[in-house]
């Protein structure tokens, strides 16, 4: 399998304080995995990184935003949403305009 084949999760600085400072991390693919899964997966190796993205019923926390390839998974399955070998997901804090 070719690095390429990974997904590839981006962090915004905030939240790669749970990863060591690292901002890019590469995940292998499983059969069947989505969001979630995935999420599961990084705080099995940098934990409490899913408190920070997820909130206790297992939604995102409204201040925080995740893209998969760009989109805006709020308006895909949310935590649902099936990802696949080459995937980007990008994780940021939303901002606030006041």
């Amino acid at each position: 399998m070719t690095q390429n084949q990974d997904i590839v999760v981006r962090l915004a600085t905030v939240l790669a304080r749970h990863t060591g400072n690292q901002k890019e991390l590469a995940c292998p693919v499983r059969g069947g995995d989505d969001l979630m899964t995935l999420l599961e997966d990084l705080d099995g190796h940098y934990a409490g990184l899913k408190t920070m993205i997820c909130a206790s019923r297992e939604e995102i926390i409204d201040s925080i935003n995740v893209y998969v390839n760009g989109d805006n998974v709020r308006y895909l399955q949310g935590l649902k949403t099936p990802l696949k070998g080459g995937d980007v997901i990008n994780i940021i804090p939303a901002a606030a305009a006041g």
